[in-house]
């Protein structure tokens, strides 16, 4: 877990203090480098000693296997921390954990999702086993739904106002028509109560039916029922402010999709395959449309990027290609609302070059975050972050 934080620190803000015992004296910084070889070794090192067991009384512990898929993740993103490319060691760490037959994709995209059954999974690999009592912090639906939605679901909490976060309506837009994953992952269209009586805008839209519509007009300003919701956490009735509901950090399918990665980006076959295995169950009514090649990997991202203004795109900004952007556009489709796009778009070169809605480039120093006001004025030996000064 020490490994698995230090990972989060590098990936988010690049430089901090490396503190492995009582500290006497106020930290000073190390490099990116120093951290990332850290975490490297410490999960070399304790790999061996971790439990081989998944599931039952190991259910949000970190096991061999959740060690591996970590550190496949800090390979996979070596390139970014480092300058180093580690796409064979990132699969050899998916190799020994697909070769260990202990896990699989489950039979419907949303069953890592629900707010039981979930514990004997043999997709989840390592998950945050959140309870409303005695583990708070999963209120992901209580930011993006409507208050109105409490009737709906028949949550103890209502939601915050008209909700926040949404779908960016030109990410939306890449999704094939039949891909299952839209539905399951984005609540869409007329909301009724839960005893089937409409439900109404209580804001601008005072009084008119609760739908969602797909298009918003910029980044700025939208409407209560402008934007799609999320919809791929199950939240049980009931639910208090923080839901009940695990929220999985690694799943079967990103070991799947990070091998394919690293066979793209190394000129190896078979991305495709794998690739292909992830879709089938989003494809269930169409199976034929589960297929993906290699060569349609390496195509260009679907995603239309551009600053909107008024429902259109204003300005397109860097029309780069974006190399193996296919690939990029399966994780955004398969791994919507579980953090893991923004760095997927630092490393496919996308987050500090594109434009989308209402956001522009704003220079390459953004790929890491400031460190906070208050982490600096506790400790005088750290400095800002480079361009946040």
């Amino acid at each position: 877990m020490r490994a698995y934080y230090y990972w989060q620190i590098c990936d988010n803000f690049g430089e901090a203090p490396l503190v492995t015992t009582t500290a006497i004296n106020l930290p000073a910084k190390n490099s990116r480098k120093e951290i990332y070889d850290f975490v490297v070794k410490e999960l070399q090192e304790v790999i061996p000693s971790l439990s081989e067991e998944s599931g039952s009384s190991y259910y949000g512990r970190m096991t061999k296997w959740a060690a591996k898929a970590v550190l496949a993740n800090v390979y996979l993103n070596a390139n970014v921390y480092v300058g180093e490319s580690h796409w064979d060691e990132c699969i050899q760490q998916c190799d020994d954990i697909i070769n260990s037959n202990k896990f699989a994709l489950s039979e419907n995209y949303k069953d890592p999702f629900r707010t039981t059954g979930v514990e004997n999974s043999r997709e989840v690999i390592f998950t945050i086993p959140f309870d409303e009592n005695l583990a708070g912090g999963n209120s992901i639906f209580m930011f993006s739904w409507h208050g109105e939605l409490k009737k709906k679901y028949e949550t103890e909490a209502t939601p915050w106002g008209c909700g926040s976060a949404m779908g960016v309506t030109q990410f939306i837009d890449t999704y094939n028509p039949e891909d299952g994953r839209l539905a399951d992952s984005w609540m869409m269209g007329e909301q009724l109560a839960a005893d089937g009586s409409p439900l109404y805008g209580t804001y601008d839209k005072m009084g008119d039916p609760l739908i969602y519509t797909k298009d918003l007009p910029d980044g700025n300003y939208t409407s209560e029922m402008k934007g799609y919701r999320m919809n791929k956490y199950e939240v049980a009735k009931g639910s208090q402010s923080s839901s009940g509901t695990d929220v999985p950090l690694i799943r079967y399918a990103e070991v799947l999709m990070m091998k394919a990665e690293c066979l793209l980006r190394s000129g190896k076959a078979g991305a495709g395959a794998l690739v292909t295995q992830v879709r089938q169950r989003a494809f269930k009514n169409k199976p034929e449309l589960a297929t993906v090649t290699d060569a349609q990997l390496k195509e260009n991202t679907s995603y239309q990027y551009g600053t909107v203004e008024n429902y259109k795109i204003a300005d397109k900004g860097n029309t780069d290609p974006v190399e193996f952007g296919r690939m990029y556009d399966e994780l955004g489709w398969e791994f919507a609302w579980e953090m893991h796009h923004r760095r997927d778009a630092i490393r496919f070169g996308v987050y500090t070059k594109k434009s989308w809605l209402s956001h522009k480039p704003q220079g390459e120093y953004r790929a890491v975050f400031p460190i906070p006001e208050k982490v600096l004025t506790s400790n005088p030996n750290l400095d800002q972050n480079p361009s946040y000064k």
